[in-house]
């Protein structure tokens, strides 16, 4: 059963990407592989909502920590021959928590206000393109917040290429040059998927450096989000405890 349901996801995905060839290896096989467990509801949008849900930890608070916890990892003793093995682990450990941090971030403050809520329906092309009777006008709109928190919940936060223009057009927060981050994602699919090496067998070339870094880059991009963010009306508490 578990063959014939890879399968049958596999040529979904295929399909779409039209061609017959394309496999896990193959450029945006990812996202479409996310976007056949949402329609299919493999995802669970409730294990989604509470893998940073944390009662008395902001959502910074938790970024900090997993951050600290990489560095305090990345410092201990290990044997030489497997060093490259841990950096891999942190990498793309630390990429994961840079993404959730934007995944709840902006769910939270995208629901906060009507105001966010309007910029989100009229500027995300992919909600925008949904439509609805007359007779069906008020029923959405009373339930147009959890609408957009489902929507948002199943949005692929490490397509930066989609985040990017939503914390602008939305929460009017503007990353400036993140060429850094849209590398590391793509070096975090090769930590992720295939152990740090490429779709073509090489070793992925990262150092405990590398890892440093991007964990600077890390908080400084987050630090100034939240001084923006800091400024922003936020009415009530709905999704994270600020």
């Amino acid at each position: 059963m578990e063959d014939e349901a890879w399968e049958e996801k596999a040529e979904w995905i295929r399909e779409r990407l039209d061609d017959p060839e394309a496999d896990e290896d193959t450029e945006g096989w990812d996202e479409l592989s996310e976007e056949f467990d949402r329609q299919h509801q493999f995802y669970d949008h409730d294990q989604y909502e509470d893998d940073w849900a944390v009662e008395g930890k902001s959502r910074l608070e938790i970024f900090n920590e997993n951050i600290e916890a990489t560095l305090e990892i990345l410092n201990q003793t290990v044997n030489p021959r497997y060093e490259k093995n841990l950096v891999v682990m942190l990498f793309g450990h630390v990429v994961a928590t840079i993404e959730a941090y934007l995944s709840s971030t902006f769910i939270h403050y995208a629901l906060s206000s009507e105001n966010h809520m309007r910029r989100l329906v009229e500027n995300d092309p992919e909600f925008a393109k949904r439509r609805f009777t007359v007779q069906e006008i008020f029923t959405k709109k009373e339930d147009l917040k959890n609408d957009l928190s489902e929507y948002l919940k199943g949005l692929i936060f490490h397509d930066i290429a989609k985040v990017k223009p939503l914390y602008s057009s939305v929460l009017e927060v503007d990353f400036g040059e993140v060429k850094w981050l849209f590398q590391a994602v793509l070096i975090r699919h090769h930590c992720v998927h295939r152990a740090g090496y490429d779709k073509d067998g090489n070793e992925v070339d990262l150092k405990k450096v590398d890892v440093i870094t991007l964990t600077n880059q890390s908080i400084e991009l987050v630090n100034e989000i939240e001084s923006i963010l800091m400024s922003l009306p936020v009415d009530g508490d709905f999704f994270w405890k600020k």
